[in-house]
């Protein structure tokens, strides 16, 4: 019997280490990649984009832009970038993704959205950047930063319409607000390989590491999260605020995609509600469908701009 009750014990302690351990591994902020400097750069997955880094760089700097600050609703000053466009038609709120930052995610897309008349608001999410926080909360809290950021707008610049972008964890910080009484001058949304929600997201993760279910220990990061970060891994699903979806909206998603899986965004697709169109890319991997699916994906945004702008 006492065996019986060690063994259990012991095997509580690992599951309870090995949720804290994915804690600290998904959520905790960590040093950051020094995004411009090339040595950095080539010892990690981002070296093949040192050259779109440096680019998207050199574009901001040519465009002057614009240093803005606001607090969050759990008192964190977010930072973002504002680069204004001649006679806009509208303005694109940016949302990159999980430990990446806008000159990779956005790298390749500033400058034609500006080209075609869209400011540009783009934030450091919260826990990146020059934006204060400990904790990265897979688009929980970052979607409510989004909302502070679209009334920053409105009061700073004006209520151009505005188009909400994002890609990977910033595509879920977007869909987290389908279902979300948002400002009127917001007219559409396009989303690339987001995540449902963050349980799924970790538990396809474990299992394509471990093997194992997720469920095995998320019980106990769940329990982490709350306590320290203060949101759930339950708390937000892409499957459930798009059956409320109001906005015309693009989701896209590349299926070699070995990340986030594909599935994820064609579930979400199937029971989003309202003017939405689905574009899947061959051969690109995890925010790779705009590089790879280049003319496609540019015709796709250029008609969704010009019917809803």
């Amino acid at each position: 019997m006492l065996y019986f009750l060690g063994a259990l014990v012991a095997i509580l302690l690992l599951l309870i280490f090995g949720g804290w351990y994915v804690f600290y591994l998904a959520c905790v902020r960590r040093k950051e990649i020094p995004w411009l400097v090339r040595e950095e750069i080539e010892k990690t997955s981002y070296k093949k984009y040192y050259e779109l880094i440096t680019k998207s760089h050199n574009w901001l700097c040519d465009h002057s832009p614009v240093d803005h600050y606001i607090d969050s609703h759990d008192g964190l000053k977010l930072h973002a970038l504002w680069v204004p466009a001649e006679n806009p038609k509208g303005t694109v709120l940016f949302a990159h993704g999980y430990r990446s930052t806008y000159l990779v995610d956005f790298g390749g897309a500033m400058d034609f959205y500006h080209e075609h008349g869209m400011n540009l608001l783009i934030p450091d999410q919260r826990s990146h950047g020059k934006s204060e926080g400990k904790y990265i909360t897979f688009g929980v809290k970052e979607s409510a930063d989004m909302l502070s950021w679209l009334q920053y707008h409105n009061e700073e610049f004006g209520k151009h319409p505005v188009l909400l972008s994002g890609l990977s964890m910033g595509a879920s910080t977007m869909l987290y607000l389908a279902d979300q009484k948002l400002p009127a001058n917001v007219k559409g949304m396009i989303v690339d390989c987001g995540f449902t929600s963050p349980k799924e997201i970790l538990d396809s993760v474990f299992r394509s590491v471990v093997h194992l279910p997720g469920d095995i220990c998320l019980w106990a990061t769940n329990i982490f999260t709350k306590l320290f970060a203060g949101f759930s891994l339950n708390e937000k699903n892409s499957k459930e605020t798009l059956r409320n979806n109001r906005l015309p909206i693009i989701m896209v998603h590349g299926k070699a995609d070995d990340f986030v899986p594909c599935k994820m965004t064609e579930d979400a697709y199937a029971v989003c509600t309202g003017d939405k169109e689905l574009l899947l890319a061959e051969n690109a991997g995890h925010g790779l469908s705009f590089l790879v699916e280049n003319d496609r994906y540019i015709a796709l945004v250029r008609r969704f701009l010009e019917r809803n702008f």
